[in-house]
């Protein structure tokens, strides 16, 4: 009987694997409704940006309930990003400016989002270390963010989120995990975010944020390097 449970552990996990990304999935519910608004791509980015710079400012100076605010704000941020997307699909609105736009938006936003939590740690703390990981991560995030423009492209796969299907069918529990993971790192970043603001632990995104972020665009350059050599 503990066999057969352990066989079907990852497919019960499979099944609620399937709701990953959550954003994906309240996206796709609300971009019908504002593209009956007459809402445009680039409106949706734009309240992306305010909503992500109100939530930034809520971070930095904000009490834990205002924090707990900012998380809300930060949350239709991540909404708004990718409805901006499916309503220049939905609406035949695709643009170069809208695409530059939006990279700018997550860039400038995800720079706030750091610095604005090391500025409201270091105020707390009376620390100023706090303040240089805030720093380091949106320096590192910055960098990534200029890469594909000095080099001219994004490397094969970084801009796709997790499917199931890059699941095997044999995998585990551990798999599965790897996989929410990646699901909520990425595009449910926004829920990470409402949990730790919930419980005033921001504060720990900032050694991780500081160190993968240079992690991340060093890999990046060399996977560019690779191709641009080959």
């Amino acid at each position: 009987m503990a066999s057969t449970e352990h066989n079907l552990a990852p497919s019960r996990a499979r099944v609620m694997m399937t709701q990953l990304p959550l954003i994906r999935m309240l996206s796709r519910a609300t971009t019908p409704r504002l593209a009956a608004f007459g809402m445009t791509p680039n409106q949706a980015t734009s309240l992306g940006l305010a909503s992500g710079l109100a939530a930034a400012a809520c971070f930095a100076f904000g009490s834990s309930i205002v924090q707990v605010l900012g998380a809300g704000m930060f949350f239709l941020y991540y909404l708004f990003d990718y409805c901006d997307g499916e309503l220049a699909r939905l609406r035949g609105m695709g643009s170069r400016f809208g695409a530059a736009f939006d990279d700018f938006t997550d860039w400038v936003v995800h720079a706030a989002f750091f610095l604005a939590v090391g500025y409201h740690t270091m105020a707390e703390a009376g620390d100023t270390v706090w303040m240089w990981l805030g720093a380091a991560a949106a320096l590192g995030g910055t960098i990534s963010a200029a890469l594909p423009l000095v080099l001219g492209g994004v490397p094969e796969g970084e801009t796709q989120v997790a499917r199931l299907s890059d699941l095997g069918g044999d995998a585990g529990w551990r798999d599965v995990a790897v996989f929410a993971f990646r699901g909520l790192a990425r595009a449910d970043f926004w829920l990470i975010v409402a949990g730790l603001a919930l419980g005033g632990w921001l504060w720990v995104l900032l050694p991780a944020a500081a160190i993968g972020a240079q992690v991340f665009w060093l890999l990046y350059l060399s996977k560019s390097a690779r191709r641009i050599l080959t």
